[in-house]
């Protein structure tokens, strides 16, 4: 996430003079200030008019800041409530339930800079053991639950793959999307008003626009002076058969050989099949990516939303996540000389 803007913003140094045509995103937090959040999550097929929910799930979490310092802050993410969809297809659905029944009193505690960027899980090794413990769980109801798939996946290589995920500290904090979500942009320095630009995405051709600026008050409890916002809506050209080898990729390291061999000698069926089925016999795909992130004055995210939107000529694939707040408690960040008054929306 966050992609589109880092790759067109100005990285922020402290003793950088920020422009007044500019806005810089910084974290002004304060010991004990605290935020709740709403996440909704959803990955959907449209196929011949059909909507199909492969996964769909909300969930609210409180971060606090537990310590602040000259050089940054110690935070944790606190989770508070799950809900899964009944419309997410069975195998998700599973996983859902048991992961969120173990991660529910799982606290993760995280520091940043003085800026607030994401630096350190702090408790990343005590995340590692207990998400082992909940994976195996997860797998002795999965493999119980569905008929024959150890015989598609075998146990063993899907338990291998998910604990690798959990195996070092970057690869926790990849998990906690919502940090990268909530934090990405953080030390960024952008420009106020609408650009364009062309660049690259992981080496392929990438068309973005942008528009960023304040936002005018239109609810005097929740909006404030100096709150401003980040949208972005960019569009990706990969070449159909990059995207394929990637899936494949992907689904071999799970599935058995076989069926991962039966797979790659079906490729070139499976190619010539979607590429017949784009319109005017194009062989890319242009994945779209709508981005919108909105913040309080103070540095902190008051909503985050990206959904990324890739057309097969066969159907799409829509992927949402939206994160905004629900409950915010701070200290405003004021001058010293002034008392410290206490903000509770």
């Amino acid at each position: 996430m966050c992609s589109s803007f880092v790759c067109a913003a100005q990285n922020l140094m402290l003793d950088t003079e920020v422009p007044d045509t500019s806005i810089a995103v910084i974290g002004y937090f304060c010991k004990n200030d605290s935020m709740m959040f709403r996440k909704t999550y959803s990955k959907i097929k449209v196929e011949k008019g059909d909507t199909i929910v492969d996964d769909a799930y909300t969930e609210d979490f409180l971060i606090v800041v537990t310590d602040s310092t000259s050089t940054g802050y110690k935070m944790k993410l606190i989770p508070v409530a799950f809900d899964y969809s009944e419309e997410s297809d069975s195998i998700h659905r599973i996983m859902q339930v048991k992961l969120s029944e173990l991660s529910k009193d799982l606290v993760c505690e995280f520091t940043t800079d003085e800026i607030g960027r994401v630096q350190n899980i702090i408790n990343w090794r005590e995340i590692r053991d207990k998400m082992k413990v909940g994976i195996k769980g997860m797998c002795d109801t999965l493999y119980s639950t569905v008929p024959f798939l150890n015989d598609v996946m075998p146990r063993k290589q899907v338990e291998n793959t998910l604990l690798l995920r959990f195996s070092t500290e970057q690869g926790v904090r990849e998990a906690y999307n919502e940090l990268n979500e909530l934090f990405g942009l953080h030390g960024n320095i952008f420009d106020i008003g609408d650009s364009e630009i062309d660049t690259q995405a992981n080496g392929y051709p990438m068309h973005v626009t942008a528009s960023i600026g304040y936002n005018p008050i239109e609810n005097e409890d929740n909006d404030f002076d100096g709150d401003y916002s980040i949208l972005s809506y960019s569009v990706t050209t990969v070449p159909i058969e990059d995207m394929l080898d990637l899936g494949l990729g992907s689904m071999g390291l799970m599935m058995t050989d076989a069926i991962s061999d039966s797979l790659a000698n079906h490729r070139k069926e499976m190619l010539d099949s979607i590429t017949a089925a784009m319109p005017d016999g194009n062989k890319n795909i242009k994945i779209i990516n709508e981005e919108y992130y909105s913040y309080f004055f103070n540095g902190w995210p008051k909503e985050c939303y990206n959904q990324k939107t890739s057309g097969y000529g066969l159907g799409e694939r829509i992927e949402t996540t939206h994160i905004e707040w629900t409950m915010c408690r701070w200290s405003l960040v004021i001058p010293q000389d002034e008392d410290q008054p206490s903000h509770n929306i």
